[in-house]
């Protein structure tokens, strides 16, 4: 939403695209994903969940996500119609976000090590200093490896 040119100007020349898929043959994303829950402690459940019930009707959510450009993860199947997938060719690669998900720690185990070995950023900080050119892909790789072991004690 910017005016600066040089921001429209690269906002005309990015594109989305879904990750490709690899060796193992299904997609095997992550995505930032928010539960909408009710915790047991509340005062009022029933209302809170029926206030979670009524944001997910299609008169209230699609607003928001078509506000959002697409850019947040559509929480129900039905909502994969929605025209924001179509409006803009940027938008149409969110759209199978959450079905294309896999958990933090994919294909391995779910627990201590995959939750810090996702909240290190180690795969993201890899990229980030090979494409930099701060590290050579080798070093960037390396390095990685040792932060994961950090986790996994290997």
């Amino acid at each position: 939403s910017s005016s600066d040119p040089k921001v429209q100007a690269l906002k005309e020349d990015v594109q989305h695209a879904a990750y490709p898929v690899g060796p193992v043959g299904v997609p095997t994303e992550s995505h930032l994903f928010f539960n909408q829950m009710v915790m047991k402690y509340t005062k009022y459940p029933q209302a809170a969940k029926e206030f979670l019930r009524f944001m997910m009707e299609k008169e209230q959510f699609d607003p928001w996500l078509t506000g959002a450009g697409g850019y947040i993860a559509p929480p129900l199947a039905e909502y994969a119609k929605s025209a924001v997938w179509t409006s803009d060719p940027k938008h149409t690669p969110y759209r199978d976000a959450v079905k294309n998900m896999r958990p933090s720690g994919y294909a391995g185990k779910l627990g201590y090590a995959s939750a810090g070995a996702g909240a290190d950023f180690i795969v993201t900080n890899m990229v980030a200093e090979a494409a930099s050119g701060s590290k050579t892909p080798k070093e960037a790789a390396e390095r990685a490896q040792k932060r994961a072991e950090r986790y996994y004690k290997v």
